[in-house]
């Protein structure tokens, strides 16, 4: 961030929906690079600092110096993700003063249907994590593969929106989001936000006990980033509370009962003062 001319800008860009980058020199290297795409490629962004451009894109069809000239013109391009696998998105690229060039990443939507990325907070809809869920609980009744469903929210949210606004409070629900996705370990794990101040996070093949251990490492991250909240019953920062349930998908039961415990689990969690894991077996009459 200290190469960027205007720290403000600088801010405004750290929590950009789009995914943000400075290249500089022949060839290009980063010397910039916001969080949303370093929860995009899930890594640090400290560590995206002095990567060749090449590095870090695949399939890029033109030079982008060349095509930043086109004014309004979209390339499509792969991104290298930290573990390997890649990220269709469509670049923008801007000229700036001494010969820096500003990239800008967006996801593409993985469906006509509207599953994907959702593009105000750039975490996957409800929609594409519901119909994932659907199809990997018949996966799992078929094969006796766990699922992992868990349900963030945020402590004290709307006292939040009270103080600070609705704008500050979506660049702070965008930055936790991030902030979940970038905790996940595999790329067939998917995030979601539902409704105002949840979100929802569904994996595989995590045993009950872990899956609890690793929520709450997530809320310690959370904790981490000493998001001042002046209205906390908590403390000075702003936290969240989960609830957490992991299950082999029942033969004849369909997946909102998986939905329904995590659910009574992070009502636990917020009743009994919040920043904190609850977990929940699947009770006898829901296994069948």
């Amino acid at each position: 961030m200290a190469n960027m001319d205007c720290i403000p800008l600088a801010e405004v860009l750290r929590h950009a929906p789009d995914g943000v980058v400075v290249a500089e020199g022949v060839p290009p290297r980063l010397s910039y690079a916001n969080e949303t795409l370093a929860a995009l490629l899930r890594i640090p962004a400290s560590s995206l600092i002095g990567r060749a451009l090449e590095d870090v894109e695949t399939e890029a069809p033109l030079d982008p110096a060349t095509t930043a000239t086109l004014s309004g013109a979209a390339m499509r391009v792969q991104l290298k993700r930290g573990d390997g696998s890649v990220i269709a998105c469509e670049r923008w690229a801007v000229m700036l003063p001494e010969g820096r060039l500003a990239l800008y990443y967006r996801p593409q939507q993985r469906s006509a249907a509207g599953a994907g990325i959702d593009r105000a907070s750039g975490l996957a809809t409800a929609e594409h994590l519901l119909e994932t869920l659907r199809r990997d609980w018949s996966i799992g009744q078929r094969d006796g593969r766990s699922l992992t469903l868990l349900r963030f929210d945020v402590d004290a949210c709307r006292d939040y929106h009270e103080v600070f606004g609705r704008v500050a409070t979506e660049n702070v629900l965008r930055q936790i989001g991030r902030t979940i996705v970038s905790a996940m370990r595999r790329t067939s794990d998917i995030v979601a936000r539902f409704g105002d101040d949840e979100f929802v996070a569904l994996g595989v093949a995590m045993e009950q006990a872990n899956a609890c251990a690793f929520a709450e490492s997530i809320l310690g991250r959370v904790r981490q980033l000493a998001i001042h909240h002046p209205r906390s019953r908590i403390g000075r920062y702003m936290t969240m509370s989960a609830g957490v349930a992991s299950a082999v998908p029942p033969r004849g039961r369909d997946c909102e009962i998986l939905l329904d415990a995590a659910e009574r689990a992070l009502e636990r969690a917020k009743h009994a003062g919040g920043n904190r894991v609850e977990g929940e077996e699947l009770q006898e009459a829901d296994r069948g």
